[in-house]
């Protein structure tokens, strides 16, 4: 029995798979033997769940990307950002199961490589959608575009967003579009899962290439571009990428992650216990942590001076130039209700399961 799918409906509304614990124990053996190989096939230009990398590296090789490009931002060079149409959706099972059986058998070594063979086939043709109970209301799927969900985008088609293995795979896949772009001659790009960015001095060619990569994805990898999100400026205009505006020489939060931040600082003004206060306290650092990055003083003060209650006061302080929050010691929790507790699913239970 697989956990019940939800559906999230924040930063955008998507659907959900969270594996069994015993699913997720298989995912981290598979993965501990596959990510060192991954990393040797990767190059610099990928940035999702890889150590060493993430968000504000991705952010940075752009930054140096433009300056490069643009000689210390003497001479004109252009941004171009590209994404994938429901991507995780769309992926060919078939396609990534043949992919992943030769990339291993050309250069996994250990003795246990047929156990690795079966346990990798058989995550990535594992659907989950198949015998589950959805823990969110129908009408949430009826929102969802038929592309967007496993129960509707077709047979052999799609991977669960939330498994471990999900992402790695994912990003095996896309390393032959990273590498296809460098034989384009588009060296200065990068990629964070289907979110990828060109930085070129000639517009003309970068408009040329987009047929190339967009046959590519269509004939070699079988997803698809996004039709409406293209953007193509000069890069004294800037760009959003990862959550983040990059602009010439400076770097602010995007109106998304403003919003998200917002979103923390309620759920920190609703909390009236101590299991949700650490929540809630873990969900505004993450959000301040990012900031501390980018030119944010001013939206950080504003809001944590402007939307927290006097009710939170008493329960936080801030730490520094609004750089943290953290709990009062003397601050008296109440107990926990039953309703206040994480919910557990009899799903998890290793006699209910069934890779």
């Amino acid at each position: 029995m697989s956990r019940p799918p939800f559906v999230v409906k924040e930063p955008k509304r998507r659907e959900v798979f969270a594996a069994c614990f015993r699913d997720r124990i298989v995912h981290h053996y598979v993965i501990m033997r596959l990510e060192p190989l991954f990393e040797e096939w990767f190059g610099d230009r990928t940035f999702n769940c890889r150590k060493g990398k993430g968000v504000l590296y991705g952010l940075n090789m752009l930054r140096e990307d433009i300056r490069v490009c643009s000689h210390d931002y003497t001479q004109d060079c252009w941004i171009m950002k590209l994404d994938l149409k429901g991507f995780f959706m769309s992926i060919d099972k078939r396609l990534m199961d043949a992919a992943l059986r030769k990339f291993i058998l050309l250069n996994y070594k250990g003795e246990d490589i047929e156990d690795i063979l079966y346990l990798t086939h058989t995550i990535v043709m594992h659907s989950p959608e198949k015998n589950c109970v959805r823990r969110s209301a129908l009408s949430e799927w009826d929102a969802l575009p038929p592309n967007k969900s496993l129960f509707t985008n077709g047979d052999g088609l799609g991977m669960p967003i939330g498994n471990l293995s999900s992402q790695h795979f994912a990003n095996y896949l896309l390393s032959f579009l990273d590498r296809y772009m460098e034989r384009l001659g588009l060296m200065h790009h990068g990629r964070y899962v289907d979110d990828f960015y060109v930085v070129h001095t000639d517009k003309r060619y970068m408009l040329k290439c987009v047929g190339k990569i967009r046959t590519f994805l269509k004939e070699v990898l079988h997803v698809t571009l996004h039709p409406d999100k293209f953007y193509i400026q000069h890069y004294s205009k800037g760009v959003t990428f990862t959550g983040a505006v990059v602009k010439f020489g400076r770097l602010y939060p995007a109106r998304r992650t403003v919003h998200n931040f917002w979103y923390s600082i309620e759920k920190l003004n609703r909390a009236n216990s101590e299991w949700k206060l650490e929540k809630a306290i873990s969900s505004v650092n993450s959000y301040l942590g990012i900031m501390l990055h980018m030119e944010s003083y001013g939206i950080r003060k504003n809001t944590i001076l402007n939307m927290m209650t006097t009710d939170a006061w008493d329960k936080v302080y801030v730490k520094g130039h609004f750089q943290s929050v953290h709990r009062r010691l003397n601050w008296r929790k109440r107990p926990l209700d039953r309703k206040d507790y994480p919910k557990v699913y009899y799903a998890d239970r290793l006699d209910d399961h069934e890779l």
